[in-house]
């Protein structure tokens, strides 16, 4: 189970972490893209910690997804192009992860 926890949240980091790149890459660099790149190595970092038996993980996780859906959520704001599931699947992936990172 907890290689399953660490295989998604690898993913789910590296996915958002692209996003972002993605966004710094284009004219323009807003806060949000900044703040998306840091919330994914932090949950990446988070990845790490559990792998080496940190008990810091959960929290590491916690400090990593809420930068990300925060960042998510401005970005749907501010291109007026809100999708309501999109970021309702995103914030319910973040809980798991962050209750996955805290029970093992």
């Amino acid at each position: 189970m907890k290689i399953i926890l660490c295989i998604i949240s690898v993913l789910f980091g590296g996915l958002s972490l692209l996003a972002a790149a993605a966004q710094l890459k284009g004219e323009k660099k807003s806060p949000s893209g900044r703040m998306m790149a840091a919330g994914s190595l932090v949950l990446l970092a988070a990845v790490l910690l559990n792998i080496f038996g940190q008990k810091i993980d959960a929290a590491a996780a916690v400090l990593g997804c809420v930068p990300i859906c925060a960042a998510a959520i401005m970005n749907g704001i501010k291109s007026k192009n809100f999708h309501i599931l999109h970021h309702v699947i995103r914030i319910a992936l973040s809980i798991i992860l962050i209750l996955g990172f805290a029970v093992l």
